[in-house]
């Protein structure tokens, strides 16, 4: 039988070791949960759209693409991308059919806060960082407040199919199971995946692309390349150009604008048979199966020199192109 002292010496070093445990109980088990029975509503963060460092692909998706909360919780979510977007729980008065501006639920916020139950109309209208002249009362954030539990699908008027996601609502008082540290890395994770898709899909147009054949933009379900593809091309006097949509799966809208601006952005202008300068621009051009508007716009160039052209809907992120003529 060990002595006295030892065994006193013994003691003391359990309950030493023990009183550490119970120090560290709160840490362990927070370490083996991602968090305990909450006893407050919370607001979590949803990205909304993600680009490249140039601004030249822009993704359809949000981040993350489904998010569990419980009732009484707010989902804040955050434009993160120049494309304009919708955060919107649609219904059967209020369709995702083709986006069209004048449509006023289409483009515009919805006055209430909360919402609760699926089926109710809920949106963020226009969402960008900053207004612009086509969208002068967008918003950069958009929060809203669900009551009772449900699953809440949602999407952007302006992508539609493209862009799609939900928010799973349960009671009150559930443990949740992700912390927004993992929501965030899940969201920069899939937009990560998103721009490189884009970059393919820029890489296999300039692959097909000449200098008589100009790819306005591409895109797909995931990402959209808003660039001329190729950007700087060079031709003789007397060639013509054609600008085509055929790189683009779903409505992206694409002009071809040399010149100032028209008042009517929408509308062609000037005379593409015979270009010397000037004023001259294709209008809205949709991709093929998506008209009215044409899917492509042939150019004359009939003088030499070097003219500059845009996408009047997405030159603020770098849509510029080039044609020289020799």
């Amino acid at each position: 039988m060990p002595p006295k002292s030892a065994r006193s010496r013994r003691s003391s070093v359990f309950l030493a070791v023990f009183a550490l445990l119970l120090a560290a109980m709160p840490a362990l088990l927070a370490s083996n949960a991602h968090a305990a029975s909450p006893t407050k509503a919370r607001t979590w963060n949803v990205m909304v759209g993600a680009e490249s460092s140039s601004g030249a692909v822009q993704t359809m998706g949000y981040g993350p693409k489904k998010i569990w909360i419980n009732a009484g919780d707010t989902v804040r979510w955050v434009s993160n991308s120049m494309e304009p977007h919708t955060v919107s729980f649609i219904n059967d008065k209020h369709p995702a059919v083709e986006f069209d501006l004048a449509t006023p639920y289409m483009s515009a916020q919805t006055p209430k806060g909360t919402i609760s139950r699926p089926g109710q109309f809920r949106s963020s209208g226009i969402m960008i960082p900053e207004p612009d002249a086509i969208f002068p009362d967008a918003v950069d954030s958009y929060d809203l407040k669900f009551l009772k539990p449900g699953r809440y699908p949602y999407i952007c008027y302006l992508h539609g199919k493209a862009m799609r996601a939900v928010v799973v609502v349960r009671k009150a008082g559930k443990p949740y199971p992700h912390t927004q540290a993992e929501y965030n890395a899940m969201a920069t994770e899939a937009a990560n995946a998103d721009i490189e898709h884009g970059l393919n899909l820029w890489a296999d147009a300039l692959g097909a692309a000449d200098s008589h054949h100009v790819f306005m933009g591409a895109s797909d379900m995931r990402a959209m390349v808003n660039r001329f593809i190729a950007g700087s091309i060079v031709v003789r006097v007397g060639d013509s150009v054609t600008f085509d949509m055929a790189r683009n799966a779903f409505p992206v809208p694409h002009t071809v604008t040399f010149g100032p601006p028209p008042a009517n952005p929408f509308a062609p202008t000037g005379d593409p048979t015979n270009f010397q300068g000037g004023a001259l621009s294709s209008g809205v051009i949709l991709p093929a199966g998506f008209g009215p508007p044409p899917s492509t716009f042939t150019v004359k160039f009939t003088k030499a020199g070097t003219y500059t052209y845009v996408c009047l809907l997405h030159a603020g992120m770098g849509m510029v192109g080039q044609v020289v003529v020799q």
